[in-house]
C-alpha cells in the first residue's frame, strides 16, 4: 500500500471525506456562533492584558482565540449552504438565504468597524483601552476576519425556516 492510498484511508476513516465532499446535511447553528464570538472576545483581551513576555494568560488567550477562528471556519463549513456543489447546486431558497446573510452581515460589520474607528479616534482618554503592540493591531484584524466569517452563518442560521416537527415522537 502506498502513502497516497493509505493518506486516502485515513481520511476516510476519521470521516473528513463528509466536510471535504461535503456529503452532510446543512445545519442551522442559530446559538453556536455567539459562543465562538465570546470565545473569540475572551481570546483577544486574555491576549492583550499582557505586559510584554509571555506568560500562561497569553498562551490561554492564544488558544481560545486561535481555536475560536478554526471553530468559525468549521461552523461555516458545516452551517447554511453557501457554496455550490457539482452535485447539488444552491436553489432559489438557498441564493435568496445567502445574499441576505451576507448583505445583513456586511451592514453589521460595517457598523462595528466603524464604531471601532471612533473608538480608536478617542487615544487622548487616558482610561479607554487602545491597542499598543503591534501584535494586538495583528491579533484584532484575525478578530475581525473571523468576525466576518462567521456573521454570515450566523444570521443565515437564523433565517433558515426551523425543521417541521415529527409527529411520531
Amino acid at each position: 500500500m502506498t502513502l497516497l492510498e493509505k493518506m486516502d484511508r485515513l481520511v476516510y476513516a476519521t470521516r473528513l471525506d463528509r466536510i471535504v465532499f461535503m456529503k452532510m446535511q446543512p445545519r442551522a447553528f442559530r446559538w453556536t456562533p455567539l459562543l465562538v464570538i465570546a470565545a473569540l472576545i475572551v481570546g483577544y483581551v486574555l491576549m492583550a492584558k499582557t505586559g510584554v513576555g509571555i506568560d500562561a494568560d497569553f498562551l490561554i488567550g492564544w488558544l481560545i482565540f486561535y481555536g475560536a477562528i478554526v471553530a468559525a471556519a468549521l461552523l461555516r463549513a458545516l452551517g447554511p449552504r453557501f457554496t455550490a456543489t457539482v452535485n447539488q447546486p444552491l436553489d432559489e431558497r438557498e441564493l435568496m438565504v445567502k445574499a441576505r446573510a451576507h448583505a445583513i452581515s456586511g451592514v453589521v460589520l460595517a457598523m462595528i468597524v466603524t464604531l471601532g474607528c471612533f473608538y480608536m479616534a478617542s487615544a487622548g482618554v487616558p482610561w479607554l483601552w487602545h491597542p499598543q503592540k503591534f501584535m494586538d493591531w495583528f491579533n484584532l484584524g484575525f478578530g475581525i476576519q473571523g468576525v466576518s466569517t462567521l456573521l454570515p452563518t450566523w444570521i443565515a442560521s437564523w433565517l433558515e425556516p426551523r425543521p417541521a416537527a415529527d409527529h411520531e415522537d
